[in-house]
Parts: structure tokens; C-alpha cells; sequence
């Protein structure tokens, strides 16, 4: 399987935002709720959310997503460059699903959704010439899956999970003579991933749903590129998306929905991963052996919660209220090791995200719009990168004047289409 995307972030080596997760998806609609979805979800986006949504699709289930991500970072990516803001990174995403429902107890489903991009390059002067620094990276999954209805009201949902992961890195000056100091692409593929899920409507007003996701390892590879300015073949190295937990609910209180989610992430689970080349034989190494670069992570376990409120007006004329105004909060917890901070993703600090949106519903058919505003800082002190039990770490940023920053701003649609 090979799903392309348009832009991408990640760290020199890998990606950074919140650990890999970006906690500004999926869809429109529940992200106008702060992304709240796994006690509720009810439309195809429960692929990604919580498989367990799907048995609660109706007939036929359709939806398609569109979202952009506008980010810009502020961080020290090398010596030569301290306290620098990244050209702004313009990255458009996007989920399709469908859910089919075979019979009253079991219902199947599709969906196809970047899981983790981001993106960042950075331009800065040296000497006479100006070097690019840019790292492209894409964690994308492809996703059947299967949901039950069981009695008392509970859902059970399982998705089979194929991942795509993509990485492409330069730093030098393009177009000048002789090798820059990194440049080269990878890519591959996980066949071993699922999710698993849980809803439960004990009442006609509250739902509850829980779900996981397992770890996956995907070994990224290429036969030729270039790494500190030599040329390596057979270069290879490995990413971690980590498991991950989440517990939901929603309530609907008269014109009132209110809903909030807790997620817990492993991403302890992400160490340190080298990247892996064999140099080309030259005359001063005519048997070059097999070398590591190493790339650090030694991120910390992170909470994400998520809160959100929706308000139905505009009565329609079946009694039902099409229209929805939402509103939202998301609290990303730390957990980038201020000791090997990244310059092209998340800072080694919390972040916060405000979102706000709107749904109109007719016939059978939704289309929501939502926006989302994430923020946060966090220091890297030299305290923190020449701290004496360091591990060496050739891609991670330095310390600088200023606080690693990042700013992204999220606009979202989705059109949705549902037979009962």
C-alpha cells in the first residue's frame, strides 16, 4: 500500500508532534467538539476513532474529510542556527471511509487517513550561501474493519491496521558542488497493526466507549542516499507508532451535547532508533563497514484530554434541530525529552488546542465545518543538551535564547451521507 500525502514534519529523522500523533484529527465535525468522538462516534471516522462506532452507522455510512494544517516552529535546529522561525509548512490531510452494515449484529467498514504528519523547513545563511534544512515524513494507514452489535447496548468494533511510513531529509545547499550533508528517502510498510473498541449507550442520553490502539515498528529503507556528506547505500532505520488508550463519553442534555475524552499514550515506547547505511567504497575506504547514526527520542508517556460542547438549534420541520454549533478544548501533555529536543516538531512542553465549528444536517446527508488553534512552548536549556550522561544524538536540536515554540492553525470539512 502506498498513500501519498502533500506535506509532512518531522525531526532530523523522525517526527515530533506530541510524540507522532497530531492531536488535531479527524473529522469536521468532532473537531468542533475538541475531537471528542470515542464514546459517540457514529459515522465512518470511527475507523480512526473507535471501530466500535461503526455498528452504530446505520445501513451505509459515507464520509469524506478534508483538513488543512498551517504551522509554523520556532526552535535552534543546528550551531549555525539559533532562535530560527520554519517557512511556513502548508499540509493537507484527509480521511474517507465507509461502513456497510450486513445485518442487525455485524457491520464492516474502510477508511484511509494520514495517522501522524506535520511539517517544517528551515532557510538560513551561511557564508555566502543559504542552506535548507527539511524533514518530510508520513505515518498513513489503511483500515478494514468489522463491528458487532451485542445485547444491553454495547458495541464492539476490531480494525485491522496496513501503516505507511514515508521519510524524506535534506540539509545543505541546493544546487551547490559536491554532497550535501543529508539527503536521501525512505519508506516501507507495517502489516501487524489493529485497533480495538468499545461503546456502550446505557441510557438514550449518555453513551461510553473506550478504545485501543496497538504498537506497530515500521523499518523504513532505501539502496542509496547521503548522510554526513558521504554517500551510504542500503540506508535503514526504524519508527515507533506507539500504543495508545482512550476513554470517551458524551451527554445530551435537552438542545445541549456535552462530550469528553482522555487518551493515553505510550510513548516511552520511542527510545532511540540509529539511522543504518553502508558508505560507498572509496580509495581511503576501499571495505567500509556497516555505521549508525544516532537519533535520540527518550520521550515520556503522555495524556491527551479533550473536551467539547454542541448546541442544536433552528428546529426543522420533522421536529429534529439541523443545525449544530460546537466548541472545544484539547490539553497535549509533554513529552519530548527536553535533552534531545527536535526543531521541526512539538516543543518539550505541553500544548493546548481551541477549536470551534458548525454542522447542518438534511436528509440524509451532514456537511460540518470546523477551525482549531494549537499552541504551546517549552525550554531547552545547554544544561539540558550537555548534560554529562547524554547520549549522543546527531539529529536533535540545541539550546537556544528563546523557548522551542509551535503554532498551527487547523481549518476542517466533511461531507457525510447515511441511510438508516
Amino acid at each position: 500500500m502506498a498513500v501519498v500525502l502533500a506535506a509532512t514534519v518531522a525531526t532530523g529523522g523522525t517526527l515530533h508532534a506530541g510524540g507522532y500523533d497530531t492531536p488535531m484529527l479527524y473529522s469536521a465535525r468532532h473537531m468542533g467538539m475538541g475531537g471528542t468522538a470515542i464514546g459517540y462516534v457514529n459515522d465512518a471516522s470511527a475507523l480512526y476513532h473507535n471501530p466500535a462506532g461503526l455498528a452504530h452507522t446505520g445501513k451505509l455510512s459515507l464520509l469524506a474529510d478534508f483538513s488543512l494544517l498551517l504551522a509554523h516552529t520556532r526552535a535552534s535546529p543546528d550551531l549555525l542556527s539559533r532562535d530560527l522561525t520554519s517557512q511556513l509548512t502548508v499540509a493537507p490531510l484527509f480521511l474517507v471511509g465507509a461502513g456497510y452494515r450486513l445485518s442487525r449484529l455485524v457491520t464492516v467498514g474502510l477508511g484511509v487517513y494520514p495517522v501522524a504528519s506535520a511539517g517544517a523547513t528551515y532557510e538560513y545563511p551561511v557564508g555566502d550561501a543559504t542552506v535548507k534544512n527539511r524533514t518530510r515524513l508520513v505515518f498513513a494507514e489503511a483500515s478494514p474493519a468489522i463491528a458487532f452489535n451485542l445485547p444491553y447496548d454495547l458495541r464492539l468494533g476490531l480494525g485491522y491496521r496496513v501503516t505507511y511510513v514515508s521519510l524524506e531529509r535534506f540539509q545543505g545547499v541546493p544546487g551547490a558542488p559536491g554532497n550535501p550533508g543529508l539527503d536521501f528517502t525512505t519508506s516501507g510498510t507495517n502489516w501487524a497493526g489493529f485497533r480495538l473498541g468499545l461503546q456502550w449507550t446505557p441510557r438514550p442520553w449518555l453513551s461510553l466507549g473506550a478504545s485501543y490502539r496497538h504498537k506497530t515498528t515500521t523499518k523504513v529503507t532505501n539502496d542509496r542516499g547521503i548522510a554526513l556528506g558521504m554517500v551510504f547505500n542500503d540506508i535503514e532505520t526504524e519508527f515507533v507508532l506507539p500504543s495508545k488508550l482512550g476513554l470517551g463519553s458524551r451527554a445530551d442534555v435537552d438542545h445541549f451535547g456535552f462530550a469528553l475524552d482522555a487518551e493515553y499514550t505510550f510513548n516511552s515506547q520511542n527510545q532511540a532508533y540509529p539511522l543504518v547505511g553502508t558508505p560507498e567504497a572509496t580509495a581511503t575506504m576501499p571495505l567500509p563497514m556497516r555505521l549508525e547514526v544516532p537519533n535520540v527520542f527518550r520521550w515520556s508517556d503522555q495524556v491527551t484530554v479533550r473536551g467539547g460542547v454542541e448546541y442544536r438549534t433552528l428546529p426543522g420541520a420533522d421536529g429534529t434541530r439541523p443545525l449544530a454549533l460546537r466548541a472545544g478544548y484539547i490539553f497535549d501533555g509533554k513529552t519530548t525529552n527536553p535533552r534531545y529536543p527536535s526543531a521541526f516538531g512539538t516543543p518539550p512542553g505541553p500544548t493546548q488546542v481551541l477549536t470551534t465549528g458548525a454542522g447542518y444536517r438534511y436528509a440524509a446527508w451532514d456537511v460540518n465545518v470546523a477551525y482549531a488553534y494549537r499552541f504551546g512552548s517549552g525550554e531547552v536549556t545547554t544544561a539540558d543538551v550537555n548534560a554529562p550522561d547524554n547520549a549522543i544524538c546527531r539529529f536533535c536540536g540545541i539550546a537556544g535564547n528563546e523557548p522551542y515554540h509551535i503554532r498551527i492553525h487547523g481549518l476542517y470539512v466533511d461531507v457525510s451521507y447515511k441511510l438508516p
